[in-house]
């Protein structure tokens, strides 16, 4: 069955509880709500808000959340749209969540002739001595979740995730280098798209540097977008 169960916290519970939930449950995104009223879903990018501001104590139900799109079936075509249009990762299906990870594995990508070069964007570079509270800071300002780390070359990539489950591990002071993994996710510009797509969910990550003549990334959201005109 496509997506996963729903996981759920009363609007009641403090975003530090959302944050060591996510963590414990190795999950990005939690349903809001008290019986059956969904109130929101509270995902990465909203703990990153908040852990840069510092209010991890207050209630999720006056925390930033995202709107509760719902599906009663899924249709690929509807479902990409949606989460288009409403800038969301995910749409909820029932008692089930499907994300963009969920679309992505369904999709016949062997369809798909395109190059990553093509679907790909310039990714921004922060040098591996960046705070990560700076680092922060600019995934929340800029709206992204993957920094890439490096300076005359890409050494790794920091990611929303990384930096949520690290929370009360590692200080907001620390240096973004001790996110850096020992091997880097990343292919040519002229590696077919189906191939990358293979590789992303092969090593389970959310973006995928591109050795172009300039730093770039591919996420699963330009992934969708290429679904969306092939459905």
């Amino acid at each position: 069955m496509l997506g996963e169960e729903q996981i759920s916290l009363s609007s009641s519970a403090f975003v530090s509880d959302a944050i060591f939930f996510m963590k414990r449950n190795n999950i990005r995104r939690i349903v809001v709500r008290d019986g059956e009223k969904a109130y929101g879903v509270f995902t990465v990018d909203e703990a990153l808000y908040h852990i840069l501001e510092g209010t991890v104590d207050i209630r999720l139900v006056d925390a930033r959340k995202k709107k509760p799109v719902v599906e009663e079936a899924f249709d690929m075509k509807r479902v990409v749209s949606r989460m288009i249009k409403e800038n969301l990762d995910f749409v909820l299906l029932n008692k089930r969540i499907v994300t963009e990870k969920d679309v992505v594995k369904c999709f016949d990508w062997d369809v798909v002739e395109e190059v990553v070069s093509s679907i790909s964007n310039e990714g921004i570079v922060i040098p591996p001595y960046t705070r990560l509270f700076m680092a922060i800071e600019t995934m929340v300002k800029r709206g992204v979740r993957h920094l890439v780390i490096g300076e005359r070359k890409p050494m790794g990539v920091l990611s929303a995730r990384d930096v949520v489950f690290s929370y009360g591990e590692i200080g907001l002071n620390a240096e973004v280098s001790s996110f850096i993994q020992p091997s880097l996710v990343s292919v040519s510009g002229d590696t077919r798209v189906s191939e990358a797509v293979k590789l992303m969910l092969s090593r389970n990550v959310g973006a995928v540097v591109v050795n172009d003549e300039e730093v770039k990334l591919f996420t699963l959201r330009d992934l969708i977008k290429v679904i969306s005109k092939y459905i």
